[in-house]
């Protein structure tokens, strides 16, 4: 009998502490969640403005109308440029962000060796423009090169970013940013 007891006393031992073990798991929650000053999380998010204040207007780079001009600049860069049909024009359309990645001269760029990957230009069928995103002084699309049909080369997408330099009149875009849109393949689900 006093083994059954014994028994009886240790089960009721362990679910005791167990329930006092959740119970401070219980408050150490709860202390974490309101923090120092009393307000719990809850309250704290709500301080946040509900999503249909929410004026994208302010964000410095959203989809947006493109200047015509930065849309004639980005097409000229991409024959001259990733092409290479004329790198003359080309250094001229690059910013000097673009050219500081190249680090080299106007001689060296001359030489096709410049930080624009090159995409066959001369059997293009069409392009393509994207944006995504646009402000006053800044542009970045997405640009579909679809080489014309029977051709070797597969179709492309590009980013290529755009600034505003100048003012007034003598605003001009230039090209700061090219490099290829890459996807990365998912493979099927099995039997699907």
């Amino acid at each position: 009998m006093r083994e059954r007891f014994g028994t009886i006393f240790s089960a009721r031992a362990f679910m005791v502490f167990a329930t006092l073990v959740l119970i401070v798991g219980i408050v150490a929650f709860a202390v974490v969640q309101l923090g120092d000053d009393g307000e719990s999380a809850t309250q704290a998010t709500t301080t946040t403005p509900p999503l249909e204040d929410f004026n994208p207007a302010t964000t410095e780079a959203v989809p947006g109308p493109v200047a015509p001009e930065a849309r004639q600049a980005a097409g000229e860069f991409i024959l001259a440029a990733a092409g290479r049909e004329d790198l003359a024009k080309a250094w001229e359309l690059s910013h000097p962000d673009l050219k500081a990645q190249c680090g080299c001269t106007f001689k060296q760029w001359l030489t096709g060796n410049i930080p624009v990957q090159f995409y066959p230009t001369g059997n293009l069928d069409g392009a393509t423009f994207g944006v995504d995103e646009s402000t006053a002084r800044r542009v970045v699309l997405e640009v579909l090169l679809s080489p014309k049909k029977g051709e070797e080369v597969d179709p492309q997408a590009f980013f290529i970013g755009l600034k505003a330099v100048g003012k007034g009149a003598k605003l001009k875009w230039l090209v700061d940013y090219w490099a290829p849109i890459v996807g990365i393949p998912v493979p099927q689900t099995p039997g699907g």
